[in-house]
């Protein structure tokens, strides 16, 4: 299994996690046939898209997978868990400005991950978890004060040192993968950011920064 990072950041967010037979979008916020690309146009094998809230860089082009696959949207309709191919979603509330969700995540080859981006603050611990894809928008120490959206960002978004609080918090000696998402262009420092993710996580996990085209493996067992 990977993560292919499709996009990440105000401009627009898409993420795939693909096996060899099936593949779960996360966020609709480019066009569809950036996510052909990076599946080698076999759409077949895509067996749901979920997206996290209504904002256009995350759900501007879910109508293009009308027709192709099911559609899960849980600031419209939240259930307990979904179920698409071999993929288990159980949506979570965060606190944006408008009604958005997290996911929690489990698949055979994966284990546990948990996807939250576009939040001032995750109130929830995870047990055992083996994947952590969270937002860290902005650092306290980077922000422009004087920015027209500097409301928007404070109030809508992770800041650094709460992503890393949460990090700590659910760090545990079976986490593989941390991989920082939905950095700001002009109040974060990606090379900064990466450093004290790796400062936090204390029994080796990888960390990584989403930038378009990382692909990430995620299988609990490679050489299996």
């Amino acid at each position: 299994m990977k993560l292919k990072v499709i996009s990440s950041g105000s401009s627009g967010n898409c993420y795939v996690l693909e096996s060899d037979t099936e593949a779960l979008i996360i966020e609709a916020g480019v066009p569809i046939k950036e996510v052909k690309i990076a599946l080698g146009f076999n759409v077949r094998k895509i067996v749901g898209v979920i997206a996290s809230h209504v904002h256009s860089d995350h759900a501007k082009y879910l109508n293009d997978y009308m027709g192709i696959t099911r559609i899960y949207k849980p600031y419209e309709v939240v259930t307990s868990n979904k179920q698409f191919g071999n993929f288990f979603v159980k949506a979570f509330p965060l606190v944006h400005d408008v009604e958005c969700y997290g996911f929690y995540i489990t698949h055979p080859d994966i284990g546990s991950l948990i996807y939250a981006s576009d939040t001032e603050y995750i109130k929830y611990r995870f047990k055992n978890l083996n994947h952590i894809f969270v937002e860290a928008n902005y650092s306290d120490d980077l922000i422009d004060n004087e920015a027209v959206n500097r409301n928007h960002v404070l109030q809508g978004h992770m800041s650094l040192q709460t992503t890393l609080n949460f990090i700590s918090t659910n760090d545990n000696p079976n986490l593989r993968t941390v991989c920082l998402l939905h950095l700001s262009s002009s109040n974060s420092d990606a090379d900064y950011f990466l450093q004290k993710t790796k400062e936090t996580v204390k029994y080796g996990a990888n960390c990584y920064i989403a930038e378009k085209g990382l692909e990430v493996e995620l299988n609990l067992c490679p050489f299996m």
